[in-house]
């Protein structure tokens, strides 16, 4: 066997200090601009916080007054206890939801689920967090989905929990006003056992009755199953291509009940090959874990607090929010050029290399 001349054992460790080189320029030279799909992102924000402008007006044109919490007059936190209030939220999740940059976050992951405009979604809504629904909805209309929305009235503390002026009445006068060009398909109580059992009972008859008036659909079902698998079929019917499901709060009929509620993912979820559901009674698996396993991508926000770290907005600021700016709308741009001359310099050298030792055999 030849032993291989020193230079190419000196071409080799070129080649190695070329790539070493090449790589280090290329990291350091990187650049930070506007992502390439921020005119969107920046309309989507822009049109959640006119939303949430015009629905702060309404409250205060009928005479509903600013929470004790919301330091930043934003006009849509509500009160820690009211006669529709389900569980405790956690104060500085709430007011952090309420920033409108979130819509540029939910564009985001459409991009990242690979979702293309016109695309048909299954949405749901509880009444916890109105201001991050309403950027979500902002994002859906920018985007042009085909949505199917499913909201409950019931809120965690801070939420829409005005008896008079819940996330329905929100959302019907954005329709109204036509910031926002899809209605709410079908309308449940939400909280436990999604029939309002925490309500105060005059409250629920009354919200109940408001329910009757609305064109949407009025989903009350008492059984866990029959409740899921209703709204599966209600979804099948309105939109059968759906390319993506979305859940904002810890709605029973989205989250699921006993273990199964325990959903450690935030943000996109995408299908796995395991079922995340390993261990878990399926019959108590809500809307999440049953499209997770039809191999539908999944956006669930309700750890807001890690959100907001991951997107680099701010948790619970005391200073009005910034619109249109900060790390959601930009990314890394590499120059290409010392790749492309390195993989270029690399063919050649594999190639002399190649034929070299073809020739000396």
């Amino acid at each position: 066997m030849k032993k291989t001349p020193f230079y190419i054992e000196v071409l080799y460790i070129i080649w190695a200090l070329i790539l070493i080189v090449a790589n280090g320029i290329t990291f350091s030279s990187t650049t930070t601009d506007f992502c390439r799909y921020v005119e969107e992102k920046q309309e989507a924000t822009r049109l959640s916080a006119l939303a949430m402008e015009k629905i702060k007006e309404r409250k205060a044109e009928l005479g509903i007054p600013m929470a004790t919490k919301d330091i930043l007059q934003t006009g849509l936190l509500g009160e820690r206890y009211t006669g529709i209030t389900t569980t405790l939220g956690v104060l500085e999740a709430k007011r952090t939801s309420l920033n409108p940059n979130f819509a540029a976050v939910i564009i985001d992951m459409f991009k990242e689920a690979d979702i293309q405009k016109g695309d048909e979604v299954g949405v749901v809504f509880s009444g916890s967090f109105p201001g991050l629904n309403i950027s979500v909805l902002c994002a859906i209309e920018v985007f042009e989905l085909k949505p199917c929305i499913m909201i409950s009235i019931g809120a965690s503390s801070y939420g829409a929990n005005h008896p008079e002026f819940t996330f329905l009445e929100m959302f019907d006068y954005l329709v109204q006003e036509k910031i926002l060009s899809h209605p709410v398909n079908y309308i449940s109580l939400g909280g436990n056992n999604d029939l309002g059992d925490e309500f105060d009972e005059d409250l629920r008859e009354k919200i109940i009755g408001r329910i009757k008036q609305n064109p949407a659909t009025f989903i009350f079902e008492s059984d866990f199953e029959t409740n899921i698998k209703k709204r599966m079929a209600y979804f099948e019917q309105a939109v059968p291509d759906m390319k993506l499901f979305i859940n904002v709060g810890g709605n029973l009929v989205a989250m699921g009940r006993e273990e199964a509620a325990f959903i450690s993912d935030n943000g996109l979820i995408k299908p796995g090959y395991f079922s995340n559901q390993f261990g878990k009674n399926i019959k108590n698996e809500g809307l999440i874990d049953r499209y997770l396993s039809k191999k539908i991508p999944v956006i669930h926000m309700l750890n807001i607090k890690g959100l907001a770290y991951e997107y680099h907005l701010p948790y619970d600021p005391n200073t009005p929010f910034e619109l249109g700016v900060g790390d959601v709308y930009m990314e890394k741009k590499y120059n290409l050029t010392v790749p492309i001359v390195t993989l270029c310099l690399s063919g050649f050298l594999l190639a002399f290399i190649y034929f070299y030792k073809r020739y000396e055999q």
